[in-house]
């Protein structure tokens, strides 16, 4: 099926972020990215974060750096498939699904609720898939008394069946989902899919944490944010953007 989202279709017309410490971004520059990682304490362990294990991207450089201290600019390898989900699911292969199999199977996961002699295809599974993430990130459930987001038990099975998905979309041949334009970004599976283009800025500790709860508005854009890093960045960090 033809990927219906421009957006994640066209890499080569985006720019996308990343954001990460400068230790980091020296193995990135040196190794690559890595989703799974060795430590001699805790044992092998995953980066990841709202929307599961995976590597975030985001078009939004601001929102990249409330994630680290160094920003990224990386590049989408050809051939990669990215699920747009900020798109709403299909109304009418929901009432499908509800008709042939049951309230159960939006509230179960595919495999749970689905005979096992039938299968999705693969708009039908995209819809499920869209309807969860909808349900979980985009539909309002207002906030609770100390102003965060509202997680109501509803909205919690939602998101645990939304993590039960990674599995099927990648047997459907998905390197990754997300919505360009919320501030979970895209998550990618796989770190062969990434390639990191430049080293954009290093924003110093001493100047980081008063900088971020301003959402880095300081910078009205990403030209004033490499000033900056001009004037402020560390040499180490300008070491290594030479070498990238």
């Amino acid at each position: 099926m033809k990927m219906v989202s421009e957006f994640l279709n066209n890499f080569d017309k985006h720019i996308f972020y990343h954001a990460t410490s400068l230790d980091s971004a020296e193995s990135i520059a040196r190794h690559g990215f890595r989703v799974w990682f060795q430590d001699n304490e805790i044992g092998r362990y995953a980066s990841g974060g709202n929307l599961g294990t995976g590597l975030y991207i985001t078009c939004n450089w601001r929102i990249a750096l409330w994630f680290g201290s160094v920003l990224l600019c990386v590049s989408i390898r050809p051939g990669t498939r990215l699920l747009n989900s900020a798109l709403p699911p299909d109304g009418k292969i929901v009432d499908y699904l509800q008709r042939e199999f049951g309230r159960e199977v939006l509230k179960k996961a595919p495999w749970e609720a689905i005979p096992k002699n039938k299968k999705l295809t693969l708009r039908e599974l995209i819809t499920l898939f869209r309807y969860h993430y909808r349900h979980t990130w985009e539909k309002e459930y207002g906030q609770d008394c100390d102003g965060f987001s509202n997680w109501p038990m509803r909205r919690e099975l939602h998101s645990k069946l939304l993590k039960k998905f990674k599995n099927l979309l990648v047997r459907y041949g998905f390197d990754g989902y997300g919505n360009p334009s919320d501030d979970n970004g895209i998550v990618i599976f796989a770190e062969d899919r990434l390639a990191l283009r430049e080293i954009v800025a290093e924003i110093p500790s001493s100047d980081y944490a008063t900088l971020f709860t301003e959402d880095f508005n300081q910078f009205q854009n990403i030209d004033e944010l490499k000033k900056f890093f001009r004037s402020h960045g560390s040499r180490r960090a300008k070491d290594l953007t030479e070498q990238i």
